[in-house]
Parts: C-alpha cells; sequence; structure tokens
C-alpha cells in the first residue's frame, strides 16, 4: 500500500464497527506480556519525549550564552583595537548574509513541497492537510482561542483555565506519546488481525507519515498557543502554580515552554521513539 492513512470526515457504522471488532479481536490475542511490555513503553515514551525537550532547552540556551560571550568579547577587542565601527558593520553584513541565506532554504522548502503536490499529490496532500489539521488542534485556530491548551476549561471549567498541565510542554509530550504508542500498539497486534482485515491496519504499520505530520503540526500550534498566552493574552496567570509570582513571572513562563516546544519540532518521528 502506497497511500498514506486517511480518515474520512464521516466514517461509515458498518466499517467503525469492523475496525472496533478487529481492534478487540487483535487486543484479545495479544499475550499479556505483550500488553505488559506495550504500558511499560508507553511510561518510558513519556519520559524519553520530556526529557528531549528539557535537553533540548538547555543546549539552546547555552549555545545563546555561549554566543553572546562570544560576541562581546570579540566587541570588547574591536573597541580596544579602535576597530569597533568596522566589527558593527562586519556583523551587519553577516547578519543580512544569513538571512537571506535562511530565505533562501524557506523557498527551497515551499518550493520542493509545490513540487511534490504536483507530482505525487495522493502522498503529498492529506500529510499536509494532517498537519495543517493538527495545528488547528494544537492552536485553536491564528487568534489561540481553543485547541488542546483550552482543554482546562472543558475539564474543569472555566475556574481551571491556564492549567499549567495543559498549558505547558506536558499536554504536547502526553500527545505525542499517545500517538506514537498508538503505532507501535497496532504494529504489535497487527500479526493478531483477522487474514480479512480492513486495509486501515496495513496502512498505518506501512507509512508513519501521518502521525509525524499531525504530532508535528499539533505541537506547532501548542507551542504558537503559549507564545499567544505569554505575550499578546498575557493578562492572566496559571491557575495552579504551588508558588506565587507576579504576572510577568507567569509569561516567561508560557513563552519558555512555547520556545521548548519549537525547538523539538524537528524530532517528532517515530524511530526516535
Amino acid at each position: 500500500m502506497n497511500q498514506i492513512v486517511v480518515i474520512p470526515n464521516k466514517l461509515p457504522n458498518s466499517r467503525a464497527k469492523k475496525l472496533y471488532e478487529e481492534f478487540k479481536y487483535a487486543w484479545d490475542k495479544t499475550s499479556p506480556k505483550e500488553k505488559k511490555d506495550w504500558a511499560l513503553d508507553v511510561g518510558l515514551v513519556f519520559g524519553k519525549v520530556m526529557l528531549r525537550r528539557g535537553r533540548g532547552l538547555i543546549k539552546a540556551v547555552g549555545d545563546l550564552g555561549r554566543n553572546v560571550f562570544k560576541e562581546g568579547k570579540d566587541f570588547t577587542f574591536a573597541i580596544y583595537n579602535n576597530k569597533g565601527t568596522e566589527h558593527v558593520v562586519g556583523r551587519r553584513n553577516a547578519t543580512v548574509k544569513s538571512i537571506k541565506s535562511r530565505a533562501k532554504i524557506s523557498y527551497k522548502v515551499v518550493k520542493n513541497i509545490i513540487t511534490l503536490l504536483k507530482t505525487n499529490p495522493k502522498e503529498a496532500a492529506p500529510t499536509l492537510f494532517l498537519g495543517f489539521v493538527g495545528f488547528l488542534c494544537g492552536s485553536g485556530g491564528v487568534d489561540g482561542n481553543g485547541g488542546i491548551p483550552d482543554m482546562d476549561i472543558v475539564t474543569g471549567g472555566i475556574g481551571n483555565h491556564r492549567s499549567i498541565f495543559f498549558h505547558s510542554v506536558i499536554s504536547a509530550a502526553i500527545l505525542e506519546t499517545i500517538v506514537f504508542s498508538s503505532v507501535k500498539a497496532i504494529n504489535i497486534m497487527h500479526s493478531k488481525l483477522p487474514e480479512e482485515h480492513d486495509s486501515f491496519w496495513d496502512a498505518v504499520i506501512c507509512k508513519t507519515d501521518w502521525a509525524e505530520a499531525f504530532v508535528t503540526g499539533l505541537c506547532t500550534g501548542i507551542a504558537y498557543h503559549l507564545l499567544i498566552d505569554g505575550t499578546i493574552q498575557g493578562n492572566k496567570a496559571y491557575v495552579n502554580l504551588p508558588f506565587s509570582m507576579p504576572l510577568e513571572g507567569h509569561n516567561t513562563i508560557f513563552v519558555t515552554n512555547a520556545i521548548m516546544e519549537a525547538i523539538d519540532l524537528d524530532k517528532k518521528k517515530v524511530k526516535n521513539i
């Protein structure tokens, strides 16, 4: 099978029932040891994706600190040697060159996506669509209202809005764990499915693009939502932090979580789990 998994907007009841029955059949055939190992692996996956985010942030902060120190040292030496103006002009030119280079890379990426859509639309279009749907689910839209973070209102009412568990990388890590662990579970169960089973199961184990696209879009949306909450809509604090701090401190946590998630976006791969 060479097509990505696509779930129609309205799944026929007959097919939904068949999928459920096939899942139950395979799950019942799965040994207790396999189920236990998978359950333990879910916990390990969550720990791994959380640790990965933390390491990414620490590395980014470290790199930023080293760059700031190096730039400060170079500028000091330039001033000492009466070459301050030359140094500033040089850094400006280097910055402009870097921006142009990144713009060219972005153009190539967009061009490659368009080419892929033209040459292989059945493969590319669903992947991009799932990434877009994931973004909307994570962010709630361009205004950053709704989405996964604001599910805290659904679970605990308006008084629970801006819970640390929903408005942080925790929610993104949990959802990444759920999606990728589900792929693992289907891989375990696939050999136990009835011989005549729905093509959905084959598509899941043959292609992981759908999962990676959806998770990347979802986490991009969550990062965007948190950035909006910490800046444009930075007028409300967290509701369940174990300590008190000024509103500016709460906004800093929002933005830090957004940065942490954004840094991690290129690592949403099933093979990394």
